[in-house]
């Protein structure tokens, strides 16, 4: 296990995406606009029309992953992860009417009507994230 400890919390950031938006290609592009490196989920709820997400299928040495797109009523529940250097990496709990669904979230995920997401700002950390010799991603100071 790698510890690695900021400063304390900076800006506090509010998103409201809006019908037809893409959330991870909105989340970017606001982090880098505001030229925020280093944040963590608070909460995220919403709706949305397409998601799009990859899982694990099984326990290799390296990740084997499956990717699922969903093209119906979904339910946001919950949004987890961090942003270091810049790059969110960020996990999600959906539903449609039927069953539920977690998983890595991709690019292409768009909102049917609207999804609130809150990110929090890591003052004091300068990490990157790397792949290690099985393709797992770790972090390293920069």
């Amino acid at each position: 296990m790698r510890t690695f400890i900021g400063e304390g919390l900076g800006r506090i950031v509010v998103l409201n995406l809006q019908r037809d938006e893409k959330v991870l290609e909105s989340i970017r592009g606001q982090l880098a606009e505001l030229g925020i490196k280093n944040a963590v989920v608070m909460s995220a709820i919403g709706s949305l029309k397409k998601a799009v997400l990859h899982r694990v299928t099984g326990f290799e040495k390296s990740p084997v992953d499956e990717f699922v797109t969903l093209e119906k009523p979904i339910e946001l529940a919950s949004l987890q992860g961090v942003v270091i250097n810049g790059e969110p990496h960020f996990h999600m709990v959906i539903s449609d009417l039927e069953q539920a669904y977690t998983g890595h979230l991709e690019e292409e995920t768009t909102v049917v009507y609207l999804a609130e997401i809150t990110l929090a700002e890591i003052k004091g950390l300068s990490l990157k994230r790397v792949k290690d010799e099985n393709n797992i991603a770790v972090f390293e100071k920069k």
